[in-house]
């Protein structure tokens, strides 16, 4: 029982010496705290003035421009976006100028036929309006004509363009010579001359009709030409 006692005994001895030192520790610590900082022992540091430059050097800024900030975008975080713009796109290479055969109409549909505008060219194709023929949009489609766009560039295409026909063959076919006849023998002159009769023309029977080459809306077609 003695024994118990005596080792409580210098347990709370300890115990009460650890919380005199703690005590003891935490009054310095205060005193320590309240002698370094006293408000009145503060002092501001003394400033220091930038060097300003001669106003002679100095040029004046310009004052900046506010007048754009109203078309800029009022959802920014501070209206410095940028539109962002698209690259134009290169303009289509086009080939020359197509030529029009002629114009088909099914109903409310219309067609024209179109070939490429290359000279002596007569293969063509059946487009309608939208379709594109050689980087040429076909846009509208009259009774003998239609207009075309490239590049935003508009172009009217007429029917039986002057620049589309085939060169044709303006030499006529000469007229046959005159029959030589026979010199007459002696008795033939002194036979008494028949009644002459007016000698008619040369009828055009004789002679072949040119062969001319008509454009049609199905393709070029060869006729012969009427007689004059």
């Amino acid at each position: 029982m003695g024994e118990l006692v005596r080792r409580l005994l210098i347990l709370d001895l300890l115990l009460a010496a650890v919380v005199v030192a703690a005590s003891v520790r935490f009054y310095n610590d205060w005193i320590m705290f309240e002698a370094t900082h006293q408000p009145g022992a503060i002092q501001p540091q003394r400033d220091t003035l930038p060097t300003l430059a001669s106003a002679g050097a100095a040029s004046p800024a310009a004052p900046a421009d506010w007048t754009e900030i109203p078309s800029r975008n009022p959802f920014s975080f501070d209206r410095t976006d940028i539109a962002i713009l698209e690259p134009k796109a290169p303009p289509v290479q086009t080939g020359p100028k197509p030529f029009l055969f002629g114009i088909i109409s099914l109903g409310k549909d219309r067609f024209a036929m179109v070939g490429p505008g290359k000279p002596g060219n007569r293969n063509y194709l059946s487009l309608k309006t939208g379709e594109v023929i050689d980087g040429w949009t076909i846009v509208e489609i009259a009774d003998k004509s239609i207009v075309i766009e490239a590049n935003s560039v508009r172009e009217s295409v007429i029917m039986n363009d002057p620049s589309a026909q085939l060169e044709r063959d303006h030499t006529r076919t000469l007229a046959s010579g005159p029959v030589a006849s026979p010199a007459p023998s002696a008795s033939t002159l002194a036979a008494p001359a028949p009644a002459t009769t007016p000698s008619q023309p040369p009828t055009a029977q004789g002679q072949p009709r040119r062969r001319v080459i008509q454009m049609t809306p199905f393709g070029p077609r060869e006729i012969e030409e009427p007689q004059r």
